[in-house]
């Protein structure tokens, strides 16, 4: 590890594969972190990581996000980026080709996760321009006002607290500096899950069957308590929120930091264009296979409901920036 990364560090950084596991090689951890208990995460990216990763891989659609928001705010030449929930490096590899003169810290919680960047990065040999650093994210490990840019690529929704993450990003930032992060809004998937509502009951009236049918209830049910969030075990679910804006700019307000907002689609055939994405990614489907009178909700959420100008207030997927101000 090139000595500078450790600088970054208020506590020394050991390599977990002689602290933890030998599977962890090239993985470091501050030192109060190793063999802790990894708590908020699942096994599909524990045990799993490896099915996740060859699912999931993304890396060109990540390219083309990183690189707006960059633009959106300035960093042009960032010389140090600290990313927060990192993964197997989606978004981690696009930004050490983006911006060639920057250093990454590159954090997750799951060493497992890790593990698969630390093997990326070394294919590519870049191990001396990115750490992957296994550690809770809300807790004080990187030294503050070191950061040019702070990136998270949809991990805000995982939290239950999202506002205390936001502080410790912005506490890592430079002044006028920004943290970006790509997350689920409630507006658009509360409509998405109404199409779906209307959806299903078509099918009922019509005596209709089949995997569409089915999967639309699921998808219905399954963004209830991230819309709505009040079922029981909220906090115990992996994707907690779906964003209104007033929660990111009440964490603005106490981060004291400036809110930008920004969709991450256009408003043309939105809802139709994401459920088709959602049939195809999650359940297996084809969109030519899905009736004509299946699409309809959709559609008219699409056409006959909003102005254009009222769709791109109504994103459901966002980009979301806290920057930090001056004073």
């Amino acid at each position: 590890m090139p000595a500078d990364f450790q600088s970054m560090f208020v506590h020394p950084l050991l390599d977990l594969g002689e602290a933890e596991d030998p599977a962890f090689r090239g993985v470091l951890s501050p030192q109060p972190e190793v063999g802790a208990t990894r708590e908020g995460v699942n096994d599909a990216f524990l045990g799993q990581a490896e099915d996740y990763y060859k699912k999931y891989q993304g890396f060109d659609y990540w390219r083309s996000l990183i690189a707006a928001a960059a633009r959106r705010v300035g960093a042009n030449d960032p010389r140090l980026i600290v990313e927060f929930g990192c993964g197997f490096g989606n978004s981690t590899l696009p930004m050490l080709d983006l911006f060639p003169n920057a250093t990454i810290v590159a954090t997750d919680i799951s060493p497992n996760l890790l593990s698969i960047l630390h093997r990326l990065l070394e294919s590519r040999g870049m191990t001396d321009r990115c750490i992957a650093v296994a550690m809770d994210a809300h807790k004080p490990y990187i030294v503050p006002g070191i950061a040019d840019l702070v990136v998270g690529s949809a991990i805000l929704h995982h939290l239950s607290e999202p506002g205390q993450f936001v502080a410790e990003a912005t506490r890592v930032l430079k002044p006028g500096s920004s943290a970006v992060f790509f997350e689920p809004f409630e507006a658009g998937l509360a409509i998405l899950r109404v199409a779906c509502q209307e959806m299903a009951a078509e099918a009922a009236r019509g005596d209709h069957t089949g995997p569409f049918v089915d999967f639309a209830v699921n998808i219905s049910k399954m963004l209830e308590p991230q819309v709505l969030r009040r079922v029981p075990n909220w906090r115990d679910l992996d994707d907690k929120w779906a964003f209104p804006r007033s929660v990111l700019q009440s964490i603005a307000d106490a981060t004291n930091t400036e809110l930008i907002v920004y969709p991450l689609h256009d408003n043309k055939a939105q809802f139709r264009r994401h459920f088709t994405y959602m049939i195809e990614a999650y359940g297996g489907l084809k969109r030519e296979d899905m009736p004509d009178w299946a699409w309809k909700p959709f559609d008219r959420f699409d056409n006959d409901t909003f102005s254009p100008e009222m769709l791109t207030d109504l994103p459901i997927e966002g980009c979301v920036i806290f920057r930090k101000k001056d004073g």
